[in-house]
C-alpha cells in the first residue's frame, strides 16, 4: 500500500468516502436506466403489467431505495462531521 503512505487519515477517509458515494449514485443511475427501459420499450397490455416485470420492478426498487438511503446517510455523517468541526473552530 504505497500509495497511501504520504496520505492523511483525513485524506485516506474522503477518497473511500467519495468512492462509495460514487459507487452507489452509479448503482442508482443504472437502476433508473433499467427501469425505464424495461417499462418504455416492451409492449405491455393498458390493464395490467406482466408478473415477471412487475417482480422486476418491485426489486430495482428496493435496490433504489437502498442506495438513496446509503448515500443519505453517507453524506450526512460526513456533512454533520464537517458542521461540528465548524462549530468547534468557531468556538475555539
Amino acid at each position: 500500500m504505497n500509495m497511501f503512505k504520504d496520505l492523511t487519515t483525513e485524506q485516506i477517509e474522503v477518497r473511500v468516502w467519495a468512492t462509495i458515494v460514487l459507487t452507489l449514485a452509479g448503482i442508482l443511475l443504472i437502476s433508473v436506466v433499467c427501469i425505464l427501459l424495461a417499462v418504455m420499450f416492451v409492449d405491455q397490455d393498458m390493464d395490467k403489467i406482466a408478473p415477471v416485470d412487475e417482480a422486476f420492478l418491485g426489486i430495482m426498487k428496493d435496490i433504489m431505495l437502498l442506495c438513496i438511503g446509503a448515500v443519505g446517510g453517507i453524506v450526512g455523517r460526513k456533512g454533520a462531521y464537517a458542521a461540528a468541526n465548524k462549530i468547534k473552530e468557531a468556538e475555539q
